[in-house]
């Protein structure tokens, strides 16, 4: 591994400890060497359906939420229905685990998830045309939602492209396809407004407080949370990218209404938290889909 490479760039970052929503799956509670992730994914033939933990670290939730996902793609025809008993069954058997799991080993797992998702980003493909993207993320909360989604986002799409035909049925594609856009758009639609709404109101506001001659804090970032260049495989991966870096900005903005007291902390959280979980649904599809991809690239 290159010193200049995505992941040693990552590993150098300015924020210590573990930001808030880190990411784990049910993989991560079978232990693996790191170096062969493709080969242990290639290795189970129904992808595991536990994304994300939110930004509070509630494993319940998340659990819940993995559950609905499996009655959503039952429903959407994406799994037949053994499929969707097994993974339901998986939720509960990671349930249990979870459950009599010590607070260090959640730590390790988590640790072990972000450094799956770092080797992938850190992998190139041989023959594969790519964008370069410079990547910053000013804020904390937008890294772990990178660093664990994006680099099986951006493979995903390109083996979707590749094998997506030798993997699934034209009928599955077709669903499938069209619900990644589906997602992906939503999320645009919303960043859009977001920032669009912040920037309004916090332009509103300054103008108000300096013709009363309050005085006005203009905070800035000194040391981004995500700062590197990417290799993007597909215009998918590169507008989930676009999503990321707006709603940075709207962020951005969230930060003077902060400082200058125009909106209370709790609230950004909230908002903070909502994008979170909206962008979920797209990202943990995306996941499974790789790993379902990756059975079919490892046997060719």
């Amino acid at each position: 591994m290159s010193a200049n490479s995505p992941a040693t760039q990552l590993r150098r970052g300015h924020v210590d400890g573990l930001p808030n929503g880190e990411i784990m799956t049910t993989t991560d509670l079978i232990p693996a060497d790191e170096s062969s992730l493709d080969a242990s994914v290639a290795a189970s033939p129904t992808p595991s359906t536990l994304g994300t933990i939110d930004s509070t670290g509630d494993v319940e939730h998340e659990l819940n939420e993995m559950d609905a996902s499996a009655d959503a793609l039952r429903n959407e025809g994406l799994l037949s229905p053994a499929d969707h008993e097994q993974r339901k069954a998986e939720v509960e058997r990671t349930r249990k685990l979870f459950r009599e799991l010590q607070p260090e080993q959640r730590q390790a797992i988590i640790r072990r998830r972000r450094e799956l998702g770092l080797q992938i980003l850190d992998r190139e493909l041989a023959g594969a045309a790519v964008v370069s993207v410079a990547l910053k993320l000013n804020h904390t909360r937008l890294r772990p939602l990178f660093e664990q989604w994006w680099p099986y986002m951006n493979r995903m799409s390109l083996n979707l492209q590749r094998f997506g035909q030798s993997t699934f049925t034209r009928t599955e594609l077709s669903t499938l396809e069209t619900f990644l856009e589906r997602e992906l758009s939503k999320l645009e639609d919303y960043v859009d407004e977001q920032v669009r709404v912040a920037s309004a109101y916090r332009e509103q506001r300054e103008t108000e407080m300096r013709g009363a001659g309050d005085i006005v804090f203009v905070p800035t970032i000194q040391r981004p949370s995500v700062s590197l260049e990417v290799q993007a495989y597909s215009r998918f991966a590169v507008r989930a990218l676009q999503v990321l870096i707006k709603f940075d900005q709207t962020m951005d903005q969230f930060d003077f209404m902060v400082w200058n007291g125009i909106r209370d902390q709790s609230d950004v959280n909230e908002e903070v938290s909502r994008f979170l979980r909206k962008f979920q649904p797209l990202g943990l599809r995306s996941y499974t889909t790789h790993l379902k991809l990756m059975t079919t690239v490892r046997g060719i």
